[in-house]
């Protein structure tokens, strides 16, 4: 499923229930309802799972195929966001991206008919086009901002203009609306809206500022198949509009970016990979939000929930619950006795493998996802959790038990 979201993963921001980092319980006592240890005698433990991401709020498959049993977008957001409603963001809003690939503390970007650099003291520079001009740089000098231009012999020179070296520039093309970013590994990108080079503790970032809905047109099918349902893409709109607005809003005063352009935020690419079936979709749903109590919810997705969505602690509309709309997939892993070892060489010797606590709802006698994992040698043992367990081992989702066959109960 990588053509879908992971994440949330979360959207992209995501993290397995109890979290990534290991929860190390050594010799803990196993709770009541814990799994059989599994013993393996070919010192080879196989994982068989369901889903991909956390599970929790929209299942990106699970809209897909609520879309195809003919549900409406609000009633595939109802039933994934419980208790919620649709309510409106105010038009004319900016989002300020993060673009997370242009690593050299510098901003470049291509010559271009119309480009303009300006500052918020209101002084601009009409960038020239002529061959004497090959790429523009905004750098950073200390607390200063500087313009250079790359001539014909590839050598950076100053560029002498009235803009405020103390105050914030950004960079736009008034006759295209888009600018073209110089990546560091040679390659452009174009993107709408506006740039700037944002200072970042001793280093500066490139963050881009456009409206939301035009935003939403390079997020919608990054995260979701274009080819898709047409009510699917107007969920996935939805739920991207309104996660990215929580985000913006979460932001404390002076934060210089809402949101980043990865799966830890949500997917946002350049121009190239817009679509007219999602800006279509973006359209029909302009503006529209998802709201819990009048507030914006939290509105996490992830590509697939395994048939069973997952809770989250304190969001009552994230609840955990069967999924009869998600095409559940299944998956199995094998990992051996000296990976284990390896990850945990307190353990000793490898012996035994258990799950000890689930929670949710879901396969594996009604108890769900595996919240705690107890790996066990001839040294000792060691409790982690299902999450920390998942990122080691690279594992797509915690909705997950262990066996010594390649007999996958996780769909029952």
């Amino acid at each position: 499923m990588p053509s879908v979201s992971s994440r949330r993963l979360s959207m992209r921001t995501l993290t397995s229930l109890v979290g990534a980092s290991a929860l190390v319980l050594t010799g803990a006592a196993l709770p009541a309802k814990a799994d059989d240890a599994v013993t393996p005698p070919d010192q080879k433990v196989i994982v068989n799972g369901a889903g991909w991401g956390h599970g929790k709020g929209m299942s990106q498959y699970g809209a897909a195929g609520a879309a195809k049993q003919g549900l409406s977008y609000d009633k595939i957001i109802a039933f994934y966001y419980t208790g919620t409603t649709l309510g409106s963001l105010p038009k004319g809003n900016t989002m300020r991206v993060w673009i997370t690939a242009d690593t050299d503390s510098g901003l470049h970007f291509r010559p271009a008919a119309g480009l303009q650099v300006y500052d918020t003291a209101g002084h601009k520079v009409n960038l020239p086009t002529s061959s004497k001009y090959t790429k523009w740089r905004i750098s950073r000098r200390g607390t200063s901002r500087v313009l250079y231009y790359r001539n014909a012999a590839g050598k950076y020179v100053t560029y002498k203009s009235k803009l405020n070296a103390k105050r914030s520039w950004w960079v736009k093309n008034t006759k295209t609306g888009t600018v073209k970013l110089a990546m560091p590994n040679g390659s452009t990108r174009t993107y709408s809206g506006r740039m700037a080079l944002r200072f970042k503790g001793s280093s500066a970032v490139t963050v881009n500022y456009l409206s939301m809905e035009t935003y939403l047109r390079s997020v919608v099918p990054a995260e979701m198949p274009a080819s898709w349902a047409t009510e699917a893409l107007k969920a996935q709109a939805v739920a991207a509009r309104t996660y990215a607005a929580k985000e913006r809003q979460a932001k404390p005063a002076g934060y210089i970016y809402d949101i980043c352009d990865t799966s830890a935020c949500q997917v946002y690419k350049d121009n190239s990979t817009r679509y007219a079936s999602t800006d279509a979709a973006i359209a029909a749903t302009a503006n529209k939000v998802v709201l819990y109590k009048g507030a914006l919810a939290l509105t996490q997705f992830s590509s697939s929930n395994g048939g069973w969505a997952a809770s989250y602690i304190g969001l009552p509309y994230l609840s955990a619950k069967q999924d009869p709309y998600d095409p559940v997939r299944t998956w199995t892993k094998t990992i051996t006795a000296s990976s284990l070892q390896k990850a945990y060489p307190s353990i000793g010797a490898f012996t035994t493998i258990q799950v000890t606590t689930r929670t949710g709802v879901g396969p594996f006698n009604g108890q769900g996802r595996a919240l705690l994992v107890k790996i066990s040698g001839t040294a000792g043992s060691i409790t982690v959790s299902g999450g920390s367990f998942k990122s080691k081992f690279g594992l797509k989702e915690t909705l997950f038990s262990f066996t010594t066959s390649g007999v996958n109960t996780a769909a029952k």
